[in-house]
């Protein structure tokens, strides 16, 4: 065996790159390997959604993402409908203002491409000690009960390696390998259509009339055809609908037909659009004229077997519209890095990575359903008229419940309630954002979570309080009450969390609330309630937990000890 390293992740981008980063944040020994020689140089994803940008803040990388390259698209807000570019609209939206989000959170979305993002991602995994080998190839893995061993091949020199892990994450992308063979299959939608993408630099003031759009959806040159910007104001990207199943192929788009395309999509007859040449992410020094590309949505039947999981594209594939896709993939890798790093440290149980699927797969399959939804609807008249209420955007970001067995839920139930954009400190729902005061630092109470969990107490909470404190070195718990380590000038804490001013609320690393009491227990059992429920969240029989033994000898941990424990 060449090396060991906790976990191994198959594919370097947003999703891997963001997977590396939580898990060297939590002291994961990690090895992220990817088969081209960098990331991505096209824009492909184009924002990060409010939830994503709420992960990666408490990952402590937000100040550099704002300082990458804005988006083209951040000062375009607009979205439209129309025959041709310069016809009629028959459809308009736009973002929400970026004022809109304060009421739910202390950070807002980022209009950043994903091929900017994805070296701040780099960097920073690295920074925190993730090991990043790009140009190597995954030729095989074998997974077994106590690890999976994986074989690296370097492209470049054709050296191979063995290295031996403990789990193995795949994401690598949409035709990932590894799912394959794993044999699990997909669920869905499936195939929507298929588009070739053409890039033209042109400008088109014009047909724009003082529009400031990002997008638009054409029923020229054929119907479902989509007009974006690239990286420029006036760089932009027709997207055709074509049939490789009749026998079309990209090559038949040729410079002329792509003229005539273009014009036709655009609605300007006598149009000189200058073609843009595109290197690809195999060969960046070959450049192609047009681009091939399926719309398609999926969900992977399972996300599990055994030390092996999916994350990312491999997992799922949604419709661009709402651009949910890679923010719900990085929102995967929140959510499996605290659990591996917990059973990898030994305060967990195995069990906790069943939550994984039965977390993230909802929430995937809600996503797909309203990315369809939204897409169909804005590309064709004919389905505008969604059957039924139309959820707000927002509900697919924040608005989804957890239910499973890291979940204390209060009703006693497996079904999660629907989603909402009312939080109030639910079990199973994204913790509250309440302002408050640490000494004289202002933040949000979203800004605690991060890497170990959090009991969060009420101003006369002090018999949690000091329940928690008791557990604190044992489990990496961070204990806080109001009018002690926090102070509440609104008065609203208790309230916005759904619990009296003697109750408490335990959030865990990933943000979400894991259980609460709405008041206080009774005289002498609060360190027993504590025990119980880590326990029943961590997989362990209740109260059976390492940390209950007395005296207490600490697990045997395959995480860096310099790392913050759960």
């Amino acid at each position: 065996m060449d090396s060991e390293v906790s976990v191994v992740i198959a594919g370097g981008g947003l999703v891997g790159l963001s997977l590396a980063l939580f898990l060297a944040d939590q002291g994961v020994r990690t090895l992220l390997v990817e088969q081209h020689d960098g990331p991505s140089t096209l824009p492909r994803g184009r924002g990060l959604n409010l939830r994503t940008m709420e992960v990666l803040r408490a990952a402590g990388i937000e100040a550099a993402l704002r300082g990458a390259p804005a988006s083209v698209l951040r000062d375009l807000p607009e979205i439209a409908r129309a025959d041709t570019l310069a016809g009629d609209q028959l459809f308009h939206a736009a973002r929400p203002a970026l004022e809109s989000f304060t009421a739910l959170s202390p950070t807002t979305p980022l209009m950043c491409d994903q091929n900017d993002v994805e070296p701040v991602l780099r960097e920073q995994a690295q920074l925190r000690g993730a090991e990043l080998r790009f140009g190597t190839r995954l030729r095989s893995f074998r997974p077994d009960a106590d690890g999976v061993t994986v074989q690296l091949c370097d492209r470049a020199t054709g050296a191979e390696q063995v290295v031996r892990a403990d789990y193995l994450v795949a994401a690598d992308g949409h035709r990932s390998t590894v799912r394959a063979a794993l044999g699990i299959g997909t669920s869905g939608t499936g195939s929507i259509a298929h588009y070739v993408n053409i890039p033209f630099r042109a400008d088109l003031a014009g047909p724009l009339r003082g529009r400031r759009l990002a997008l638009c959806y054409l029923n020229q040159p054929v119907p479902h055809t989509m007009l974006t910007r690239f990286d420029h104001p006036e760089h932009w990207v027709l997207m055709v609908p074509y049939r490789p199943e009749s026998g079309e192929r990209a090559e038949d788009f040729t410079p002329s037909r792509c003229l005539e395309l273009i014009r036709a999509a655009t609605g300007v007859p006598d149009l000189l659009p200058a073609p843009l040449a595109l290197g690809t992410r195999t060969d960046p020094s070959a450049v192609t004229t047009v681009q091939t590309w399926e719309l398609a949505s999926w969900t992977a039947d399972r996300y599990r077997t055994g030390r092996v999981l999916l994350a990312g594209d491999a997992a799922h594939v949604m419709a661009p519209a709402g651009g949910l896709g890679g923010n719900t993939g990085v929102q995967d890798a929140h959510n499996l890095a605290w659990k591996l790093a917990a059973v990898l440290r030994g305060t967990a149980q195995l069990s906790l990575l069943d939550s994984y699927e039965q977390e993230r797969r909802p929430v995937a399959l809600a996503a797909c359903e309203q990315s369809v939804r939204q897409q169909l609807s804005r590309r064709s008249a004919d389905s505008a008229r969604p059957q039924g209420p139309v959820a707000h955007p927002l509900t697919a970001v924040l608005g989804y419940r957890y239910r499973s067995a890291a979940v204390a839920a209060e009703d006693g139930t497996a079904t999660p309630p629907p989603p909402s954009l009312e939080f109030a400190g639910e079990p199973g729902s994204r913790a509250p954002h309440h302002r408050v005061l640490r000494g004289t630092e202002p933040l949000s109470t979203l800004d605690l979570y991060r890497g170990g969990f959090v009991l969060l107490c009420g101003s006369e909470g002090e018999h949690w309080a000091a329940a928690g404190r008791r557990l604190a070195d044992r489990l990496g718990l961070r204990v806080y009450r109001i009018g002690d380590e926090l102070h509440d000038e609104s008065g609203d804490f208790a309230s916005a969390h759904g619990i009296t001013d003697r109750g408490a609320v335990l959030v865990r690393p990933d943000g979400f609330v894991g259980w609460r009491a709405t008041d206080q227990a009774p005289e002498g059992t609060g360190r027993q309630t504590l025990d119980t429920v880590f326990a029943r969240l961590l997989g362990w029989s209740e109260s059976a937990g390492p940390w209950c033994q007395d005296p207490y000898q600490r697990p045997v941990s395959r995480v860096s000890a310099t790392s913050e424990a759960l």
